[in-house]
């Protein structure tokens, strides 16, 4: 007779190497109903020993006939792994981990009620369960309002600009945007119609889910507006002292950025593969936007911008093929009214607003709400799509022309196309002669341009005129932040 085939598993049972071994030295399992466990009473008082679980009466009560267990059905009195015990232990863990998990979920959240609750604060932790939502509503939901928040302008450059205001506008924001990190996104979501999503997922979100509600605790509303907040360190980025005391002084919490912060890189492969950006299906929403759409361009391409505007611009119009800037529309429609071409109400409308430009201002006078504190990413996000609904609606008729999308205000405006009449009316609003050299106090110098983006000093910067926060950039002016 051949000899046995050697294995390291005993041949009676190959799935247990030690059953030879529990033949020889029966365990019999503590019987837990004399201590009162098994009924579900702690010592005669009516208490459970362990706490509720979503895995049935108690996390830890062991079943009656069997339990399931990594897809198999055990029995309750087996031995070893498959005693009481274990499966107890199991449980115990599982229900630890998810109360860990909950409780993670929202804190990071930061959950609120009411309206304030649709605006969803992301951080590391929950990235990427939010943008697998964004995902799924971006094909019912294509029209994307955004804002965001950065550290102010630390830096001006210094040279000769062609006359071109555009010009000196771009290398001023190239320089900071390469100098400094965002601090925060906001973006809302929109229908073809200006409608939000609904506050409790549909049947059609749920499906494309794979039957999963957005969050596991089916008491979270769907959001309608999401606030990214970027990894920043006070002690080690680059900053404006008033911004950042605006940003305080409205709710930001630097530390938690510090310590929760989204990693820019991580943003940036997510934010590629959203269907948010390529698609001209996509409208991309904002408000005076060059420093929003420098600081996305910066994040996906972990490059610094472009040497000059038509490289940047290239680059905007690949990731985000349609744009609307709020600010360029209404200097468009106080062009229509200076030529009698816009409605009564409407030219009422932008009569009311006089020398005011601002997006609050513009809210004001279409009566468009605002939701959370001013100078967040999610509020202004939210209030930029609110005022560009109604512009369309009472200033343009519902109909926005197609020659005015894909324009920045501040660097859009005299593309070589335009007639000589169009130019001198954007410079005469912009309030510079059309052949005015720019500099910054009479000096002279070169903005001198590095790859990628500048490493940042190990201490926030206090401008003044005789400092220079980095030596690869020739000089620069005071600081100032104007949004």
């Amino acid at each position: 007779m051949a000899p046995p085939v050697a294995t390291r598993m005993h041949q009676s049972q190959m799935s247990n190497p030690f059953q030879h071994l529990n033949q020889q030295q029966s365990y019999q399992p503590p019987n837990f109903s004399q201590h009162g466990f098994g009924s579900g009473s702690l010592n005669g008082a009516g208490m459970s020993a362990f706490p509720a679980s979503t895995y049935g009466a108690s996390a830890f009560t062991p079943g009656a006939g069997s339990t399931v267990f990594n897809g198999g059905a055990i029995s309750g009195q087996g031995q070893g792994l498959a005693s009481v015990a274990a499966q107890q232990g199991f449980a115990r863990g599982a229900a630890k981990q998810e109360h860990n998990a909950h409780q993670l979920e929202a804190a990071s959240m930061d959950t609120k009620s009411g309206a304030a609750g649709r605006i969803r604060q992301v951080w590391r932790q929950n990235l990427e369960q939010e943008m697998a939502l964004l995902r799924a509503l971006v094909l019912r939901y294509p029209y994307v309002s955004m804002d965001a928040e950065f550290p102010g302008i630390v830096a001006r450059p210094i040279g000769n600009f062609a006359g071109s205001k555009a010009e000196y506008h771009y290398q001023t924001l190239r320089c900071n945007v390469d100098l400094l990190k965002p601090i925060q996104l906001g973006i809302t979501v929109w229908t073809t119609e200006g409608d939000l999503p609904p506050q409790q997922p549909d049947s059609i979100l749920v499906n494309q889910l794979n039957g999963r509600p957005p969050h596991a605790n089916h008491l979270m509303y769907v959001p309608c507006t999401w606030v990214f907040n970027f990894k920043f360190n006070l002690s080690e980025d680059m900053f404006s002292e008033p911004s950042i005391q605006l940003l305080e002084s409205s709710g930001v919490e630097f530390e938690k950025n510090r310590e929760h912060g989204i990693d820019l890189d991580a943003f940036g492969s997510l934010l590629t593969t959203s269907g948010l950006c390529f698609s001209d299906d996509v409208n991309w929403l904002s408000f005076h936007s060059g420093y929003d759409f420098g600081y996305l361009i910066k994040v996906l391409t972990s490059q610094g911008l472009p040497e000059h505007q038509d490289g940047f611009f290239d680059i905007v119009s690949t990731y985000f093929p349609k744009l609307w800037d709020i600010k360029f529309l209404l200097r468009y429609a106080q062009r229509m009214q200076s030529q009698g071409r816009l409605s009564p109400d409407a030219s009422r409308i932008v009569s009311d607003l006089g020398q005011k430009s601002g997006l609050q201002d513009l809210a004001d006078v279409l009566q468009c709400h605002r939701v959370g504190p001013a100078h967040t990413g999610g509020s202004d996000a939210w209030l930029t799509g609110s005022v560009f609904w109604a512009m369309r609606g009472k200033i343009f008729g519902g109909e926005l022309p197609i020659d005015q999308a894909d324009q920045i205000y501040g660097l859009h405006g005299v593309a070589a196309p335009a007639s000589q009449q169009y130019r001198e009316e954007f410079f005469a609003a912009q309030g510079t002669p059309a052949q005015q050299v720019n500099g910054l106090s009479g000096a002279a110098g070169t903005y001198t341009h590095t790859p990628n983006p500048s490493t940042p000093t190990s201490s926030h910067i206090g401008l003044n005129t005789s400092q220079t926060p980095a030596q690869q950039y020739g000089g620069y002016g005071g600081t100032q932040y104007n949004r």
